[in-house]
């Protein structure tokens, strides 16, 4: 591999993990200004609060179709680091105003920031990786840890930058309502950093239409259209869709929910995780479960390439379910003292090894996709933040009305309809999966 590529996909992946770091403290800490609002200006129920984080999918979605097509016009660079600038603005925004619409506004533009960066930046990998299979599935692997592995610092960093700058301070005589946030942008601008010193646009050539001016545009947009419904009418992705926004829809359920249930002064009677965690003890126990999702990440992306894709999702589910159960065993556990409390976290922890198999499989399965597809690569892999901005808006959306309903076992209530459609789409889609290619040749590949 050529030295300005490896430079390139080090930014990529050492880029990502900050700019992931810098929106997971967002997200929290937003969750927690929200409460403090509610507690102190005017009251927002957990449902209204729902719909205000959901917010953040309508222009990810969005700004996925828009900008991963542009991305393949005009290269993944000026899309990538347009996602921390998004977000840097965002959060200092945030940082001055109480005003529901104006943080709703912020939302957006948090959003617009995630669909900016992650298609282009998954266009950039998928390109990098043509006739690679083992090398592909290990870089996805990598993202995913630097995903994984920024959410989880982020959690950390988000519960104490609010427990000690969460409070309202005049800095150069600006008000500012929460200074956490200001010092947040920072994170987000070190991200723009990264990318603006190491990565290089990799343009490999491809077929052009041999036409011209207005109408070689209205021809490139409806070849990109064309080729976004053929991928999505392929049986192989069609059956795949309610696996996917299923999976989406529960991340979004978790993490824009259930901060609020957990930190909160509502408690729901007999549930022992509403109402009784502190900020800064929600984030490291959320690190702590990211951590152990990026491990399992890391040890998936190592054997990921000699197992069909649908087998490792349909294992991953299975650990879904059993999760499921042990954090409603936990919520109903008498205390934090109680003699079963360790080993029920104990379990947990290993049902999150086991489930993080599926995102880097979901994603290796959507990018061998692209395949057919050479010069339309970030619009086809905008379909990941396309998925993902659908399936966390709903379960964002959804998550407030059954918090607002019964607390963290409303949550799990909803999950469970959730896995359910996941483990019939998966059991669908495995009977339209190609068959795995030889291993051998896959290695041929990886050493040209």
């Amino acid at each position: 591999m050529a030295t300005r590529l490896l430079r390139s996909l080090i930014a990529v992946l050492v880029g990502s993990l900050v700019l992931r770091l810098a929106a997971q403290t967002m997200t929290q800490m937003i969750q927690f200004h929200l409460e403090v609002i509610s507690e102190r200006y005017y009251y927002i129920s957990y449902t209204t609060r729902g719909y205000v984080l959901a917010s953040f999918f309508v222009t990810e979605l969005l700004g996925a179709l828009v900008l991963g097509a542009m991305s393949d016009r005009y290269g993944r660079k000026v899309f990538i680091i347009l996602g921390p600038l998004l977000g840097a603005l965002a959060v200092q925004i945030t940082a001055v105003t109480i005003v529901i619409w104006l943080l709703v506004f912020t939302r957006l533009l948090a959003g617009l920031s995630t669909g900016s960066s992650i298609p282009a930046t998954l266009g950039y990998i998928s390109e990098a990786t043509v006739g690679r299979p083992t090398l592909r599935a290990r870089i996805i692997g990598f993202f995913d840890l630097t995903l994984v592995g920024g959410t989880a610092v982020g959690a950390i960093a988000g519960g104490y930058l609010w427990k000690f700058f969460g409070e309202p301070r005049t800095i150069a005589g600006i008000h500012v309502i929460s200074p956490a946030f200001s010092i947040n942008a920072l994170i987000y601008l070190a991200s723009l950093a990264i990318f603006v010193w190491g990565l290089r646009d990799v343009r490999r050539p491809v077929r052009q239409i041999q036409s011209s001016g207005k109408a070689s545009h209205s021809a490139a947009a409806h070849r990109k259209l064309g080729h976004y419904w053929e991928i999505v009418r392929s049986p192989a992705v069609w059956m795949f869709i309610p696996a996917w926004l299923s999976i989406f829809a529960l991340i979004g359920l978790w993490t824009n929910n259930s901060v609020g249930l957990m930190t909160g002064k509502h408690h729901f009677s007999g549930q022992l995780l509403t109402g009784t965690i502190a900020p800064e003890q929600y984030g490291v126990g959320f690190a702590t479960l990211a951590f152990f999702f990026a491990a399992g990440l890391l040890a998936w992306s190592f054997v990921l390439s000699r197992y069909r894709k649908t087998s490792v999702m349909l294992i991953s589910t299975i650990a879904l379910f059993a999760l499921l159960l042990t954090v409603y065993a936990l919520n109903h556990l008498g205390s934090f003292s109680s003699p079963f409390y360790y080993a029920l976290l104990g379990a947990l922890l290993i049902e999150v090894l086991v489930l993080s198999g599926f995102t880097p499989a979901a994603l290796t399965y959507l990018a061998d996709a692209t395949e057919s597809y050479a010069a339309d690569r970030g619009s086809i892999m905008g379909l990941y933040s396309v998925f993902l901005g659908i399936g966390q808006l709903a379960g964002t959306a959804i998550g407030g009305r059954f918090a607002q309903w019964n607390g963290v076992d409303g949550l799990l209530l909803m999950s469970a309809v959730l896995s359910a459609i996941t483990v019939v789409s998966l059991i669908a889609l495995r009977r339209v999966e190609p068959p795995l290619p030889e291993l051998k040749a896959s290695t041929q590949a990886d050493s040209q």
